[in-house]
């Protein structure tokens, strides 16, 4: 006999029918899904395009300048180089190579300022601002002017000399003065010392002028002094003259080096000479 067939229950077919939903159904497992990928990506993009817009705004100098012209940082540090005054830059050439080629003053030409013979402070002084170099002028002052007299050439006329003529007697000697003149002279006279060596005494005087002259003699206990002079209202031509003072002394060589002698002149245009000098 035909078998009637079994229907399943309304609870077997919810069982049957999850089952089978199932079994179709992937599992994802830990995996994130498509909109997770998404919104992560986008997240990465906009932080990358936030960071660089950070980063060129940043190097965008909006102080001034050109109103057409966008200068970043960098050229602002490249032309701030540029502007580094002079005086702190490695010079490339010596400062007296080249004169600039154009300046805002101009003080004329250095005055140099020479010291008097004799005296004064050494080296030059500019006057005005002198350029040297650093871009920066430098004053300077002109030293005081010397009150000292220039010293003029030499116009002497005169010339002596003094000696002791030797001689074979032991108890005598003989000191002479030469005296030399390029000019006519309206006035001389010879002071001769003699110093007391023991015994020194006056035997006389001689001279090439003759009694164009006046001769004096005194002595002391500490030298024997003449004295000659050239006679008022007397002049004598340009010339060589001598003069020699005679005395005794003490046997022996007699020593000469306390005697001294001194000359002075006036010529006929009226200039005086002196000259001193020993034996």
């Amino acid at each position: 006999m035909p078998q009637t067939p079994v229907r399943p229950s309304r609870s077997d077919g919810a069982f049957a029918d999850l089952f089978a939903r199932r079994t179709r159904t992937p599992l994802r497992g830990f995996l994130p899904g498509r909109r997770v990928w998404s919104a992560v990506g986008g997240s990465a993009a906009m932080v990358l395009v936030i960071t660089g817009g950070t980063a060129l705004v940043s190097r965008i100098d909006f102080s001034g300048g050109d109103g057409n012209k966008v200068t970043t940082a960098a050229e602002k540090k490249d032309a701030a180089k540029d502007k580094t005054p002079a005086h702190s830059r490695t010079p490339t050439a010596p400062a007296s190579s080249a004169a600039p080629a154009h300046k805002e003053r101009d003080d004329g030409p250095a005055v140099v300022y020479l010291p008097a013979p004799g005296g004064g402070n050494a080296g030059s002084y500019g006057s005005g601002g002198a350029d040297d170099g650093s871009g920066a002028g430098t004053t300077r002052t002109s030293p005081p002017r010397s009150t000292a007299p220039t010293r003029q050439t030499s116009t002497s006329y005169l010339w002596s000399d003094g000696a002791v003529e030797g001689d074979s007697n032991p108890y005598w000697d003989q000191s002479a003065v030469t005296v030399q003149t390029t000019k006519a002279l309206k006035s001389l006279k010879v002071v001769v010392k003699i110093a007391q060596t023991g015994g020194v005494a006056d035997t006389g005087t001689w001279t090439n002028l003759g009694d164009k002259v006046s001769v004096a003699s005194a002595s002391s206990s500490g030298e024997l002094d003449y004295v000659v002079t050239l006679k008022p209202g007397v002049t004598v031509d340009p010339g060589t003259y001598i003069f020699r003072f005679q005395y005794n002394h003490k046997q022996g060589d007699r020593d000469a080096d306390g005697d001294r002698y001194n000359v002075t002149t006036t010529s006929t245009a009226g200039t005086t000479e002196y000259r001193k000098g020993d034996f």
